[in-house]
């Protein structure tokens, strides 16, 4: 049985259970979607990705992966076909209940692995409700952290676009048969989006709008002779290398005792 296999909860009985998390403490909830990512990659890359890369995250800090819940806040892309919402008022209690079941299960502390960046907002909220009831949980943008993980290494315009080339390569790293990249479009931004990022939360003045004024397709950013499965290993890797570094760091922090709660 592979370190992988072992850190799975799906795969374990209840006592089984019941002895791990008490000797690892931490689980690993990703939280993933099921939406359009252009006409190269497949609905299920988010949770395609979430499952490895939990699984694979779990491994390497020696802690529990918890099966993805699949589907999140898509409601910015849901006009294309195969994409599904569910909206933040659902998903932020759903994601929280899922939590508290874990941590009420003998789980000293939960991590969200969000493998689609818009759960944030839900997941967010439900971190700081749970530190507030006296409850450890911790979040992880996988694609930011992917992101981080290869600049300097891209080749294209638009590198970290929805279904650009980071994301293209990491999953032609973890599921090279479902990408199709003959059949991407390689087209670049449209304005909106720039004005999107300039005036995203955190800005003086912030500005909303949907994936329709981003892009045609559902993806930008040139991959057909920019992605590849070899970085897409690579930047796997050293994402899941930062991510269980920050892990390791945030449980060190809870079991010192002037930590907060």
């Amino acid at each position: 049985m592979s370190r992988e296999t072992e850190s799975c909860i799906a795969r374990m009985t209840s006592p089984e259970f019941k002895e791990a998390v008490a000797g690892k403490g931490l689980v690993i909830l990703p939280v993933a979607s099921v939406e359009q990512t252009g006409s190269h990659c497949p609905l299920g890359t988010d949770l395609i990705v979430a499952s490895r890369v939990g699984a694979a995250l779990a491994a390497k800090v020696g802690c529990l992966a918890a099966p993805a819940i699949p589907y999140g806040d898509t409601q910015e892309l849901d006009f294309w076909p195969g994409t599904v919402d569910i909206p933040p008022e659902v998903l932020g209690p759903y994601a929280e209940a899922a939590a508290r079941s874990f941590l009420k299960s003998g789980a000293l502390g939960l991590a969200f692995l969000c493998t689609h960046s818009l759960n944030m907002k839900s997941i967010d909220l439900a971190c700081r409700r749970l530190y507030r009831d006296g409850l450890r949980a911790c979040a992880i943008d996988w694609w930011k952290a992917a992101g981080q993980a290869a600049k300097g290494e891209t080749s294209s315009e638009e590198p970290f676009g929805h279904g650009g080339e980071v994301i293209t390569s990491v999953m032609m790293a973890v599921a090279p048969d479902l990408v199709r990249l003959e059949a991407a479009r390689d087209e670049a931004s449209l304005p909106g989006l720039a004005y999107a990022l300039g005036h995203m939360p955190g800005a003086p003045f912030v500005a909303y709008g949907d994936f329709r004024q981003y892009c045609r397709s559902g993806a930008w950013g040139e991959v057909s002779r920019s992605a590849s499965a070899e970085k897409g290993r690579r930047w796997l890797e050293r994402g899941i290398l930062d991510c269980a570094s920050f892990l390791k760091e945030w449980m060190d922090l809870g079991a010192r005792s002037d930590a907060p709660a």
